[in-house]
């Protein structure tokens, strides 16, 4: 059998794939950049809530804290320090806090390897330790760590703006020399003239040390305190009346008009001829005076203060005559109030607050002048308010109750001499003392008192009094005319 043979198989065309398409183009991805956030100012960053809790309620700590700032810079060098407003100033590297209400009272800043100069803005803290042993610091000293304790003196550096000659002629043509003038340019030479008839404090730039201060000079403001020290019973604070001028041809020195505003003069020698051994401390920025720092009778503006249990001399008290007395007046209305009595002043206070009454030349008030009362927002009393010519002049106070529950305390506030009364926190700490801020304004003998009766202004907390106090001190409230019967 015959078979025939297969059929041969169709050629196979090959699959004709085509070729993937082409991937599009990537476009890089763009991103923003972020702004860069502003480092924010010592002033915001103390205020933030964070660096200071309630930085409404502590405006001490808040000052101390930017002075800190402002001046970390300066100090560090090429050191680090954690000093910034995401840390509270409690932990901040080297710093203590203390008190109530609280502030910076010590620096222990050994052997951090600071490189950097001790700034202006520290002479604003009061310190009760200052500590910078095993750094490479440079510059001077602030005289105000003088009075803290601490290894400051032995820096090597010299004090800040410290001068060692009273040059009696008044010249003042040598570096380190020093005079102030009376109000007819004469030098004075005594100790009782110093405090009484300062007008013009003369200083060379340069001082005992050989620096030369002529560009903070430039930069010192009405308000500031220079401090004339012989011992811690015999010094006498000034306030600076106005800006600094240089003398037309006279190079080199420098003129500040002053106001003594406070004084110690108990001390061994610290009456007559001044003679060697007086060393003027300028210190614009000179610190506070606390009842518990006075070891001898203190002259505050019209208030001696002498420490507990003084048996020694106290100045002569001096009557004032008043203007004519003003008429006895009582009112429950506020809009009489403020057309009837001459010297009323509308106080700022809490919110929720209002008049409760106003007496003038009655037996429970002064009789050149006012008290009126407020309430609190829950109706009880909040505050008093007076206001009065200052008859007996000086007036007397012990500074410090002997178990220290009371403190009588020297303050400056707004330029003008303060006397703040509260319990200092601490053993014997009495939380229902009212607090009471005195002001005095010498161009009128006149006196602003504030007396808290709310309970956020008892015991130690004095800042909202003293707001009060402050409120009262407007333009209107600076009387510029001398009244005819004061000297």
């Amino acid at each position: 059998e015959v078979t025939s043979p297969p059929a041969p198989a169709a050629p196979t065309t090959p699959e004709v794939t085509s070729p993937p398409a082409p991937a599009a183009p990537t476009t890089p991805e763009v991103t923003s950049t972020p702004e860069a956030t502003p480092t924010p100012t010592p002033e915001q960053a103390c205020a933030n809530g964070v660096a200071v809790a309630d930085p409404e309620a502590n405006p001490g700590l808040v000052a101390d804290c930017v002075a800190l700032l402002s001046s970390m810079d300066a100090l560090r060098g090429e050191a680090p320090l954690d000093w910034g407003g995401g840390l509270a100033v409690a932990d901040w590297e080297g710093v203590e806090v203390d008190g109530e209400p609280p502030r910076v009272t010590g620096l222990d800043l050994r052997g951090k390897g600071l490189t950097g100069s001790i700034p202006r803005a520290l002479r604003r803290l009061r310190l009760d330790e200052a500590l910078f042993a095993g750094n490479a610091l440079s510059g001077c000293v602030p005289s105000a760590f003088e009075d803290a304790s601490g290894d400051a003196a032995s820096l090597g550096l010299p004090w800040c703006l410290r001068y060692d000659r009273l040059d009696e002629t008044g010249e003042v043509a040598e570096a380190g020399e020093w005079a102030i003038l009376g109000g007819s340019g004469e030098a004075l030479t005594t100790w009782e003239s110093l405090r009484s008839e300062a007008a013009t404090l003369r200083v060379h730039q340069t001082d005992a040390d050989g620096s030369s201060w002529a560009s903070e000079f430039g930069a010192v403001s009405e308000g500031g305190l220079f401090e004339w020290r012989k011992a811690s019973d015999c010094w006498v604070r000034y306030r600076l009346a106005g800006a600094p001028v240089r003398p037309s041809g006279a190079s080199g020195r420098w003129e500040f008009p002053v106001e003594w505003m406070t004084y110690a003069a108990t001390g061994a020698g610290c009456t007559g001829a001044v003679g060697s051994g007086a060393v003027l401390r300028v210190d614009e920025a000179a610190p506070d005076i606390r009842a518990s720092d006075i070891v001898a009778p203190v002259r505050h503006g019209p208030w001696v203060l002498p420490p507990s249990g003084w048996k020694g001399d106290l100045e002569p008290r001096v009557v004032h005559e008043p203007p004519s007395p003003d008429p006895v007046f009582t009112t429950f209305d506020l809009d009489e109030a403020r057309r009837s009595i001459p010297y009323w002043r509308d106080p700022v206070l809490p919110p929720g607050w209002s008049f409760g009454m106003a007496h003038s030349g009655t037996n429970k008030s002064p009789v050149n002048g006012y008290c009126a009362t407020w309430g609190n927002a829950l109706g009880y009393y909040g505050a008093e308010i007076c206001i009065y010519h200052k008859v007996h002049r000086p007036s007397y106070q012990t500074a410090r109750s002997r178990d220290g529950s009371v403190v009588f305390e020297p303050r400056v506030i707004d330029g003008l001499p303060a006397i703040v009364h509260y319990s200092p926190q601490g053993p014997a700490h009495e939380w229902t003392t009212s607090v009471v801020v005195w002001l005095y304004d010498a161009g009128a003998g006149r006196e602003y008192k504030v007396l808290g009766y709310d309970p956020r202004m008892l015991g130690s907390n004095t800042d909202a009094v003293i707001a009060i106090a402050r409120s009262l001190l407007s333009p209107a409230a600076r009387y510029e005319e001398r009244p005819a019967t004061q000297p």
